[in-house]
């Protein structure tokens, strides 16, 4: 049975303009941001490519990241407090998965941050787009001559939410144990021993 918003008609681009958006592949967003990624997003990654976590994710500290209003993504390590993000390449130029032509090389794989990006969804209580602003951008050579599907988007948000919603479930539970861990004066695990509890080796 679907949803009520799926047999609803879709809102159109005078009720929600930013539906047009549409990406110009210019690769600002991956050179000038970094992507906070779930266990979800890295072992499907992993599926993908191939490559281990270690190889493509990388530990952001609270002063390196505005994650204000989302203190939950953060995982206690042996090192403090981190964020799970996309490594950068080398030189720390742009995501370690954009490539030579500026476009993404695991697109179909690609983070559920990254797969929303710039929309910031607000849901309505039958499921549907209500308001859909965009994120801030920064030199972002998007148009606005695109067609994007309201109902996508909208399933795209509650995929997002359902699997943050786990992954932070499971950093509480680890979080709760590095804090024990601290009390008994006993080691906290450092990034490999997060990843191999979410199950992301």
């Amino acid at each position: 049975m679907s949803s009520p918003h799926l047999a609803a008609a879709a809102p159109s681009r005078a009720a929600l303009p930013n539906l047009g958006f549409r990406c110009t592949g210019c690769g600002s967003c991956c050179r000038t941001l970094r992507a906070a990624v779930t266990h979800h997003d890295v072992s499907r990654l992993t599926a993908a490519t191939g490559l281990p976590a270690r190889d493509f994710v990388a530990w952001l500290a609270p002063d390196e990241v505005d994650m204000t209003g989302e203190p939950d993504a953060f995982v206690e390590l042996a090192a403090g407090r981190r964020l799970m993000v996309l490594a950068q390449r080398a030189g720390g130029a742009a995501c370690t998965f954009l490539g030579a032509d500026e476009l993404c090389r695991v697109h179909a794989a690609r983070p559920r941050d990254c797969e929303l990006w710039p929309f910031d969804p607000e849901l309505d209580e039958a499921g549907g787009l209500a308001r859909l602003p965009l994120l801030p951008t920064t030199a972002c050579e998007a148009d606005f001559e695109g067609a994007n599907d309201a109902h996508e988007l909208a399933r795209a948000h509650a995929r997002r939410e359902r699997e943050l919603a786990e992954y932070r479930a499971r950093v509480a539970t680890w979080n709760r144990f590095a804090a024990r861990r601290r009390r008994f004066r006993h080691p906290v695990g450092d990034a490999a021993a997060f990843l191999a509890f979410v199950g992301c080796e």
